[in-house]
């Protein structure tokens, strides 16, 4: 359970300024997030259609995962790509065979040569994918409901390269909806950051009036808890796209369940997001798994377990928390260290990826500029800021911090 952080809050600080323009680089847009939502939506009425294997079997699409809980981010970032998690309830008997209900949905979707998406679509163990002409994804998980709290279902798993195939009992909507009821809007995180100017094709302007959209929340009505999420798998896929890494990733679902233990959701976001990384650490202590390895499950439904996959040994867990170990590091020196600008790119870019880091330098500098023409400071060759700055934004009073409405999108960088 989140709850009011107990300290005063403090104004703009630089380095917060700096993970709050990443932050914003990783978000998927509105217009990217409308996309994706047509896309399911016509995905799931295609299923559905007269003649497809699945005709009348649809009973309700909605997002899961990161889509869901709005810490959804940009999965290729240069190119504003997202990969959107579908559930897709359908009206068929629960212990149907996993192979047959995956096979069924692939062709309902995949339809005869020259169709909407013929050869666009890939079966996975537990969903079909569909990739668009621009590289973004929509994953569509099948799941037939069961006995039990509202929408829980089971899972439909079949790996043909092995035969492993079997049930898992599942409640994504659950999930979302527990995670969005202890994580909403914060009215502070929204006021420390409002003032904050945002790069528009190479010119400095005013952040736009938010507008009350459910299916889209701007940043800055997200909570600082729900930012330093996608801060954590931003960095979480930059880490894995080296060669060397092998094996999965540690599920996002996963880590969202555990940030929301916690503690306190604090101010700056450069804190909180240390404030977590450290708390998943002390999770990655634990044993108790199947595997001798951490287990987290869904608190509104526990026999919905989110590590059945990952951590598959110790070694891949303590592998995630030395990169967390590193994250944590390099958090500290750019809070705590006088770097100059190259050094706090070159730490941004090794958390978050080029892309993003060179963002919030140039948003940095850009910002630097306009205050240097009101002759408020004055920029030394080495980048650091001299001088009187303008007045910072300080936030009101602590108040119990929520943010998550969903977003579309999905992880990866570049």
């Amino acid at each position: 359970m989140n709850v009011a952080y107990p300290g005063p809050w403090p104004v703009l600080n630089d380095y917060d300024a700096l993970l709050m323009d990443v932050a914003r680089r990783i978000q998927l847009s509105k217009t990217k997030h409308e996309v994706a939502e047509t896309n399911f939506r016509a995905l799931c009425q295609y299923v559905d259609r007269e003649g497809s294997p699945l005709e009348n079997k649809v009973i309700e699409c909605y997002p899961s995962g990161s889509f869901a809980t709005g810490t959804a981010i940009a999965s290729r970032v240069a190119k504003d790509q997202h990969d959107v998690d579908v559930v897709m309830e359908l009206d068929v008997a629960s212990n149907t065979a996993p192979s047959a209900i995956l096979s069924l949905l692939f062709k309902a979707i995949n339809g005869e040569e020259g169709s909407r998406y013929h050869g666009k679509v890939t079966q996975n163990s537990r969903c079909v994918t569909v990739e668009y002409d621009d590289g973004t994804t929509v994953d569509l998980m099948p799941i037939a409901r069961i006995d039990g709290p509202e929408r829980a279902g089971n899972l439909f798993h079949h790996k043909a390269e092995t035969g492993e195939s079997y049930h898992k009992r599942v409640n994504p909507w659950g999930f979302a909806k527990h995670f969005n009821d202890h994580v909403d809007f914060d009215p502070a995180f929204h006021d420390l950051f409002k003032g904050r100017r945002m790069l528009v094709e190479g010119k400095i302007v005013e952040k736009a009036e938010t507008q009350p959209m459910p299916e889209h929340v701007p940043i800055e009505e997200k909570s600082a808890r729900v930012v330093a999420l996608q801060l954590l798998k931003r960095n979480r896929d930059i880490v894995w796209r080296a060669p060397s890494r092998k094996g999965r990733k540690p599920p996002a679902i996963a880590l969202s369940a555990m940030s929301l233990d916690a503690g306190p959701v604090h101010p700056s976001l450069l804190d909180e997001v240390i404030a977590i990384a450290t708390y998943i650490r002390t999770r990655l202590l634990e044993t108790n798994g199947p595997r001798g390895t951490v287990r987290v499950v869904n608190p509104a439904y526990p026999a919905d377990e989110f590590t059945d996959r990952w951590p598959e040994n110790k070694t891949a867990q303590d592998l995630y928390d030395g990169d967390l170990r590193r994250l944590i590091v390099d958090l500290y020196k750019l809070r705590n260290e006088d770097l100059s600008l190259a050094e706090q790119q070159e730490v941004l870019k090794r958390l978050f990826g080029e892309t993003a880091a060179s963002y919030a330098i140039v948003s940095k500098l850009e910002a630097q500029r306009h205050e240097m023409d009101a002759n408020r400071m004055r920029l030394t060759n080495t980048g650091k800021v001299v001088g009187m700055a303008a007045p910072a934004v300080v936030a009101p009073s602590s108040t119990p911090a929520k943010a998550a409405t969903r977003e579309g999108g999905g992880e990866l960088s570049q």
